[in-house]
C-alpha cells in the first residue's frame, strides 16, 4: 500500500495516487462549482546532472526540488513525482490567478535555491484550472501539460498559464506540435514558418485551448469530427481516458495532410491511382508527426482511422477489433461530418442521407456498434434536426 501512496526516492505522492487524488477533486468540483487548479513542473538541465555527475547526484537533486515544492505547499494540496524529473501538484479551491502565484512564487524558489543553482537546474511550469481550461479532469491535465511543454520551448525557467487569445492559443498550439512539424520540415525555423499558415488551418489544438464544449458540431472540420466522436464515445459508455484520446485524436486525424503535396489536396477532380496512394500515407504521416508527443494511443487512432472493419482499409488491413475503438468511433465521425458539409467532388447530404450510407456500410466499412451508437445519439437529440 505504501508503494501505491509515495514514491521511494522523494517521498510524495506516485503518479498514480496524484491521478486518482485528480479525478476525486474533480467530482467535488464539479458538484460543489468550486474551482481546483494544477500545476505540472519539469526541471531543467536535469539530464545533464544524470550526464555529468551521476545518478546518485540526480537523485539528490530531485530531493532538494522535493523538499522545495513540499515546504510550499498547504495540507490541503496533493504533492506528487509525476514522472523522472516532473512534479504535480493538486490546489483544491484554488483559481487560476492564485495557482499562477503559487506557480511563480515556485519557479523563483528553484532559480533562488543554491545547491539547484550550483547545478543549473530550473524548472518549466504549466497550469491549468478547473473549469476555466476543461470540463474534465483530463482535459485540465492535458491543459497543464501543454502549458508545461510551452514553457520549456520558452527556454524554461517560466511559468506558462493557459489562454484564451488566438495569438496565444497558436502559441501554445506551437509549442505543442512543434518539434514535430520541425522533423517533418527539417530546415529549420523558416521551412516552419513557411508551413505555419497550413498548422492553423487545421486548428489541431485551438478548439481544445478554448475548452467550452459547443451544443452543436462546429463548423470547422477537424473540430467536428473530434465534437461527434467524443458524443459516440460517451453514447457507447467509454471510459473518461478513451474519450480524452478520442476528442485530440478527432482534432488531429488529419495532420499528416502536412506531408501530402498541395497539387494533390487542390485536386477537383478523380485522383489517379498514383495520386490516390499518397493521399493514403496521410495517416501514417500523422502517426510519424504525432509521436514527439509520446501519446501512443492517439498516434494508434490517427494510424488506423482509415481501416475498414472488414478488413479492406488502410494502411495495414485491420479487421474488426484489431482496430483501435477510437479509430472505428473516427471513422464514423468523419463520414458524416464529411457527407453533410460535402466537398468539391460531392454536393453535402442531409443527416438523414449520410444515417442511411453509415447503415448501408454497417458491418463492411464501419463498426456496426459505432454506427448504433450514432444513430442512438442522434434520436436522444430529437432526431436529424434536434438538438
Amino acid at each position: 500500500m505504501a508503494e501505491f501512496v509515495n514514491d521511494g526516492l522523494t517521498g510524495l505522492k506516485t503518479h498514480r495516487f496524484f491521478r486518482e487524488a485528480l479525478h476525486g477533486e474533480w467530482r467535488r468540483s464539479f458538484l460543489s462549482g468550486r474551482p481546483f487548479s494544477v500545476i505540472l513542473l519539469d526541471l531543467d538541465g536535469f539530464k545533464q546532472v544524470n550526464d555529468r555527475m551521476g545518478r546518485p547526484e540526480g537523485d539528490k537533486v530531485l530531493m532538494a526540488v522535493a523538499a522545495l515544492i513540499d515546504a510550499g505547499s498547504k495540507q490541503s494540496n496533493v504533492v506528487a513525482r509525476y514522472g523522472g524529473n516532473e512534479f504535480a501538484i493538486l490546489m483544491p479551491e484554488t483559481d487560476t490567478e492564485q495557482a499562477q502565484f503559487r506557480g511563480e512564487r515556485l519557479r523563483s524558489a528553484i532559480q533562488a535555491d543554491h545547491f539547484l543553482h550550483a547545478h543549473g537546474v530550473t524548472a518549466s511550469i504549466g497550469i491549468a484550472t478547473f473549469p476555466d481550461h476543461g470540463s474534465t479532469s483530463e482535459e485540465v491535465l492535458w491543459v497543464a501539460d501543454s502549458g508545461m511543454h510551452l514553457a520549456k520551448e520558452s527556454d524554461g525557467n517560466c511559468v506558462k498559464v493557459a489562454s484564451f487569445t488566438v495569438a496565444e492559443a497558436q502559441e501554445y498550439m506551437k509549442a505543442y506540435l512543434g518539434l514535430a512539424v520541425k522533423r517533418m520540415f527539417c530546415t529549420g525555423n523558416n521551412a516552419f514558418n513557411q508551413h505555419w499558415h497550413k498548422l492553423t488551418q487545421m486548428k489541431p489544438l485551438l478548439d481544445t485551448v478554448e475548452a467550452k464544449e459547443p451544443k452543436d458540431p462546429p463548423k470547422n472540420h477537424s473540430a467536428a469530427v473530434s465534437w461527434w466522436a467524443a458524443k459516440i464515445a460517451m453514447q457507447m459508455g467509454l471510459s473518461e481516458r478513451e474519450i480524452q484520446d478520442i476528442k485530440l485524436a478527432g482534432i488531429v486525424h488529419d495532420i499528416g495532410m502536412l506531408g501530402i503535396p498541395q497539387n494533390i489536396l487542390s485536386e477537383t477532380g478523380r485522383l489517379t491511382q498514383e495520386e490516390f496512394e499518397v493521399m493514403k500515407s496521410h495517416s501514417v504521416k500523422g502517426e510519424t508527426t504525432l509521436k514527439p508527443l509520446k501519446e501512443r494511443a492517439i498516434e494508434r487512432i490517427v494510424r488506423h482511422h482509415h481501416e475498414f472493419f472488414d478488413g479492406k482499409g488502410y494502411p495495414d488491413n485491420l479487421k474488426g477489433e484489431q482496430i483501435p475503438i477510437g479509430a472505428r468511433v473516427i471513422a464514423v465521425a468523419e463520414a458524416l461530418d464529411t457527407m453533410v458539409k460535402g466537398r468539391v467532388y460531392s454536393k453535402a447530404r442531409t443527416v438523414e442521407e449520410a444515417l442511411a450510407e453509415l447503415r448501408r456500410c454497417r458491418g463492411t466499412q464501419f463498426d456496426p456498434k459505432v454506427v448504433d451508437g450514432l444513430v442512438h445519439l442522434i434520436e436522444s437529440r430529437g432526431g436529424p434536426g434536434g438538438k
